[in-house]
Parts: structure tokens; C-alpha cells; sequence
């Protein structure tokens, strides 16, 4: 883990800015950070801020309880191999201004699978199932691709980004190697951007894949520059289809080129759109329509 250690370091020693750059850089400050993960957690309830513990290893700079963010059981029953092909393909924005596809990947799913996959815990589904005894035991073949992550999120002061972490289990609850953890990793990704490490923010050592942010505020400043120019275009549509030029004279006075972009609250959103390139098989994009 001495890549972990080196990360920590640098984590540790790199002064917190706290100048606002994010429409024309791509980075943000804790500020800003925490305004993303209370929009992400208002949204989608299933990501939520860490709980104040011992055992937790603090940045002075955030508060005891927005430390980092979690998503915990997030399903992945496939292979990133199965799911994704190489391509040199740009990032598409659909008239809404959404994210289509990944910076340098495309899935053979038909839109990812958007719609949210709920799962019950285990120890809520015993209960109804309402097993008396051995005898109401069915045997029932296991999914062996069945897998489960928990995902967290936290800031990066060296870069001033945010940064995934992702720790996976078996469909029996067994941690999974960071081999194992490799397969759900783009292959594009695997050797460039991904790499071992202890998750930071827990004084215990917990093994994870990393998601390295030296590349994120490059990809968040094009995806936001995308995003402008999508809902830009879309007001001129919009317009010229207005046929009372009184009508047309009051809406252009309401024109300011920070209404088509995208809010810093809504940062983490459009994040995640680039992270289901990386991990193509966890399915924790349920953001579609989180803007």
C-alpha cells in the first residue's frame, strides 16, 4: 500500500483553496463539495453522509458528519467486460443536457439499465419469508456474478475533486480480492486510472479501488462546457419559436450565460455520469433526472 501512503501524504500536506473555479476549471472547494453531496443525498436518498464514529479519521477542513459520502449495497451482477467495448468516441449531451456516454467508453446495455434496482436487506426478507424450520429451506441456485459495492465518495485536496472509492463483496458477503474488485473496473481504466488503496477516511485498513482524480477536472470542465452549450442551444430554439415579439423581448432580457450552466450543487451528478463509464457494471446511476 505505499501508493496509499503517498496519497495520504500528499492529501495531508496540499494547503484547501477555498477560490470558487468550478465553471472555468473543472475543480471545487469543500464548500462546494459538501453543497453537491447535500444535493445528492436531498436527491437520491440512496447516497448518504458518514456518521459521526471513532473510528474515523478527520479533515478539520469538513464537518464531523459530511466527511464523505456512501452508497452501500449498490448491485453489480455482470463483468465491466461483458458490458463495455473500447472507443475513442466524445461525450454526447442529449437535449436535456445529459451525459449519453462515458469519455472513453460505450455500453452494448441499452442505456445503462437507468431505472433504480432496489434491493431488500437480508435480514428483512427472512422475516417475510417467515422461514419456521429446516423444512420451508429451498435450495436455490446462486447468481455467482452477483456482487455488491459500497461506494464512497470524498474530497481530494491535492486535486480538488472529488474521489471514489469502491469496497465489493460476493453474493454470500465475503470481501472481494482487489483482483476481483479489477473486474468491475472498464478495461480502458484498469491500468491508467484505478488503483489499490486503503480507504482514507477509516482509521481501520479497509482495501478498495481507487479511482484517481488527476484526470477528473479536465473531464468535469468539458462535460460542463457540453452542458452549456446544449441548454444555450436549446433557449435559441426556444426563441425562435415564439411568435410575440413582446414575449421574445422579455425573455431575452432574462438571458445570462450562468443560467445554462450547471449548478455547483448539481456537480456530483454529472460526476457519476463519468464514473459509469469507469465502473460499467455497478449499477449506482440512478441520477437521470437529478438537474
Amino acid at each position: 500500500m505505499i501508493r496509499s501512503t503517498l496519497s495520504s501524504w500528499r492529501e495531508y500536506l496540499t494547503p484547501v483553496s477555498h477560490k470558487s473555479t468550478f465553471l472555468s476549471t473543472g475543480n471545487i472547494t469543500p464548500e462546494e463539495f459538501q453543497q453537491a453531496g447535500d444535493y445528492l443525498c436531498h436527491m437520491f436518498p440512496t447516497w448518504k453522509w458518514n456518521e459521526p464514529s471513532k473510528d474515523i479519521s478527520y479533515r478539520e477542513f469538513l464537518p464531523p458528519d459530511k466527511q464523505f459520502l456512501v452508497s452501500r449495497k449498490v448491485p453489480c451482477n455482470e463483468r465491466a467486460q461483458q458490458l463495455v467495448s473500447v472507443s475513442e468516441k466524445e461525450p454526447e449531451i442529449d437535449e436535456d443536457g445529459w451525459l449519453v456516454e462515458g469519455p472513453t467508453c460505450k455500453t452494448n446495455k441499452q442505456e445503462q439499465q437507468e431505472a433504480a434496482t432496489t434491493l431488500d436487506d437480508i435480514d428483512e426478507m427472512m422475516k417475510d419469508m417467515e422461514i419456521q424450520g429446516d423444512d420451508d429451506i429451498v435450495d436455490m441456485p446462486m447468481n455467482q456474478d452477483e456482487r455488491y459495492y459500497d461506494l464512497y465518495i470524498t474530497y481530494s485536496t491535492s486535486y480538488r475533486v472529488p474521489k471514489m472509492y469502491i469496497v465489493g463483496f460476493s453474493g454470500a458477503g465475503a470481501p472481494l480480492s482487489p483482483q476481483e474488485m479489477f473486474e468491475d473496473i472498464s478495461p480502458d481504466y484498469r491500468t491508467k486510472t484505478a488503483t489499490i488503496e486503503k480507504l482514507p477516511f477509516y482509521k481501520n485498513s479497509v482495501p478498495s479501488v481507487s479511482i484517481h482524480p488527476c484526470k477528473h477536472a479536465n473531464v468535469m470542465k468539458t462535460l460542463l462546457d457540453k452542458v452549456r452549450i446544449v441548454r444555450q442551444r436549446r433557449r435559441e430554439e426556444e426563441r425562435r419559436e415564439k411568435d410575440d415579439q413582446a414575449q421574445q423581448e422579455d425573455w431575452e432580457d432574462l438571458q445570462d450565460d450562468l443560467d445554462d450552466s450547471l449548478r455547483v450543487d448539481q456537480y456530483l451528478v454529472v460526476f457519476l455520469k463519468f464514473i459509469t463509464s469507469v465502473t460499467p457494471s455497478i449499477e449506482h446511476d440512478y441520477t437521470m433526472e437529478g438537474w
